[in-house]
């Protein structure tokens, strides 16, 4: 399988669709400085790892993740219910799918040439 075949937006969305939802939950948690997000921002962890570890099966590139990813992510971890690690998380998730996107273009142009 080509690996940009491992990219597609039918292979990566529900990482996103899933990500959305919990991301509105802990807005909501957070607006209201209920503790209980510290509980739902795993699942948003968990979530990352898994669409991270996707992604990089799919390049062959065990480096692959968005910018001081591996500091912002032990951030998160290290005070979960904290509105900063959520908003970490959130740009965590903006800068992959940007990333993703110009990896999918690289491929096209790969593909065309």
């Amino acid at each position: 399988m080509k690996l940009s075949l491992k990219l597609t937006k039918e292979q990566l969305d529900p990482y996103f669709l899933e990500w959305e939802c919990i991301s509105v939950q802990l807005a909501d948690l957070h607006k209201q400085r209920n503790k209980a997000a510290a509980e739902i921002i795993q699942d948003g962890l968990t979530i990352y790892k898994k669409l991270l570890t996707h992604c990089r099966t799919a390049l062959q590139d065990e480096g692959f993740e968005p910018l001081n990813g591996t500091e912002r992510l032990s951030f998160i971890e290290s005070s979960p219910s904290t509105y900063a690690a959520y908003r970490q998380l959130v740009e965590l998730f903006v800068e992959l799918k940007k990333i993703i996107a110009r990896k999918r273009i690289e491929f096209k142009y790969l593909n065309e040439s």
